[in-house]
């Protein structure tokens, strides 16, 4: 059995090009930062190291906006975070997931049957969660349950 579930006021932040050899570090004092606010933070997403950098992205509630503005403030990132807010997020659970094949085929071929483009996606061993913007987020709720019915 799969089950889907929305959430929407969903904000993702970015923070980018932060150096190797300082990532733990500053990663760690991002989360800090948002514990201290009381922020939940949700999807982690980090980026393959690329040229001696990376970048650290992850999701939380839009009301939450004022405090992760201050965390940045607080973390001083060598260049300003990209915010994106008022978004959709769709975890896709089921576990098929976990021994089976096409599972994740299957989301994609949602998101690109109502041509939306994810912003972030994370995974576990039995569901993808993926956020995309609100106005795809219909389209998108109506073909996962096509697909997964």
């Amino acid at each position: 059995m799969t089950t889907i579930t929305r959430k929407d006021e969903v904000s993702i932040i970015t923070f980018a090009n932060i150096p190797y050899d300082s990532e733990s570090t500053f990663i760690c004092s991002v989360f800090s930062a948002a514990a201290r606010e009381n922020v939940v933070i949700d999807m982690i997403s980090k980026a393959p190291v690329s040229a001696e950098s990376t970048s650290v992205g992850f999701t939380f509630d839009d009301g939450d906006m004022p405090k992760m503005l201050k965390v940045s403030n607080e973390v001083k990132p060598a260049k300003p975070p990209m915010i994106n807010s008022g978004n959709v997020k769709f975890i896709i659970k089921s576990a098929d997931m976990i021994d089976g094949v096409g599972f994740a085929e299957n989301v994609f071929k949602a998101l690109a049957a109502v041509k939306a483009n994810p912003i972030l996606i994370t995974t576990a061993v039995d569901e993808i969660s993926v956020v995309v913007r609100e106005s795809d987020s219909t389209d998108l709720e109506a073909e996962l349950e096509r697909i997964f019915a």
